[in-house]
């Protein structure tokens, strides 16, 4: 009963369907191709979990037209990311959220041209989205790579000193 009321309270957030909804869309894509490739007299059923991946991302999208103003106020909030300590990471930071802002107008667009509403090719339309979308997933990978790095050199510095201090204080304790 725990369980069901978990998940229960993590589909009435967002961030919780849109989860549920991407986990189960990549599980139905994982196998539906693993039985269409492997298993030919299981491929009706792997067709049949390729088309509800198909929607499951199609969903998603849906959903996604709605971020543009939460990740409006997001990066307004950043903004040049004058808090950030670390230069690099306040740019990769502003660029991430630039590739962010211009990524949601692009999906837009192609769904639209999909959904016949703009006549416009959708196939450039979802490259340049893909290509924002990939963008932003680099800079946030320089980003933490940065962050982890800089974390990691912070905790070093403390211990080595720490060392160095406590094997002179042993050197001096024995020598007569």
């Amino acid at each position: 009963m725990a369980a069901l009321s978990g998940l229960a309270s993590a589909l009435e957030s967002y961030r919780g369907r849109d989860r549920l909804i991407r986990t189960l869309g990549y599980c139905c894509q994982l196998v539906g191709g693993v039985l269409v490739e492997r298993c030919p007299a299981r491929s009706e059923v792997g067709t049949r979990l390729l088309t509800l991946s198909s929607q499951l991302s199609h969903c998603r999208t849906v959903l996604r037209l709605f971020d543009d103003v939460a990740m409006f106020i997001y990066t307004k909030q950043y903004g040049l990311g004058a808090e950030e300590d670390d230069i690099f990471v306040r740019c990769v930071s502003v660029l991430g959220n630039l590739a962010d802002q211009l990524y949601y107008p692009c999906e837009h667009i192609a769904w639209a041209a999909d959904a016949q509403i703009l006549r416009v090719d959708s196939a450039r339309w979802w490259t340049l989205s893909t290509a924002f979308w990939g963008l932003s997933l680099l800079l946030g990978i320089a980003r933490s790579l940065r962050m982890v790095l800089t974390l990691r050199r912070r905790l070093r510095g403390p211990a080595v000193a720490f060392t160095s201090v406590y094997q002179a204080g042993r050197a001096e304790a024995t020598t007569p």
